[in-house]
């Protein structure tokens, strides 16, 4: 009730014939905030985010190679040996795989052998070790503006005229012999006419 005396202004009393002064009116609703749009995640939030991520990720990685059963007294020791060389061949494919992929990108993008050093190290960021090397190389010439984007064909080409037969002369060799012999001039039109 005091809410709706204090938007409404007195009357003028009937007594002194005079209005009172205005009062100012305060708004009773505080003005709120605008809703962000559905979907909006803050910069602190996501940036929150990310660094709890990469964390996690790095707790993973470090707990990873020693979640492995290490009891020994499961495995003979034959088995302890074959274990160390399944571990040790894992290893050797992984670096050949690594090496191989590394190899054919550098074929298909011959400029990342002329900047080898950089894209080294744009390999050793964390966001990028987890996506394939090809991928990576692709982002990095297109981050150096490298990336060269070959033209679009449009249709089929035209023909060059290779399968044009010859036309076979009307003349026989032996007329064409005598004609040249005896006058010049019309040999060279029948050549130019293409019927010798």
């Amino acid at each position: 009730m005091e809410e709706q005396k204090k938007d409404v202004t007195p009357e003028s009393s009937p007594d002194t014939g005079s209005q009172p002064a205005p009062e100012v009116v305060e708004l009773a609703e505080e003005l709120q905030p605008q809703k962000p749009p559905k979907g909006f995640v803050p910069y602190q939030a996501l940036e929150e985010e990310r660094r709890k991520r990469k964390e996690l990720e790095e707790k993973l990685a470090t707990l990873a190679p020693s979640e492995e059963p290490e009891n020994n007294e499961v495995f003979s020791d034959e088995g302890k040996i074959l274990r160390g060389d399944i571990r040790s061949l894992g290893d050797k494919l992984r670096s050949i795989e690594k090496k191989e992929s590394r190899r054919e990108v550098e074929s298909e993008f011959p400029i990342l052998k002329e900047r080898k050093e950089e894209f080294d190290s744009f390999l050793e960021d964390e966001e990028n070790k987890r996506i394939s090397i090809r991928k990576v190389a692709q982002l990095f010439l297109a981050q150096q503006n490298l990336l060269v984007q070959q033209p679009k064909r449009l249709g089929l080409e035209k023909p060059t005229g290779g399968g044009q037969v010859v036309p076979e002369p009307k003349i026989s060799n032996e007329e064409a012999e005598e004609i040249r012999k005896k006058d010049y001039r019309k040999y060279e039109q029948l050549i130019r006419a293409g019927k010798i």
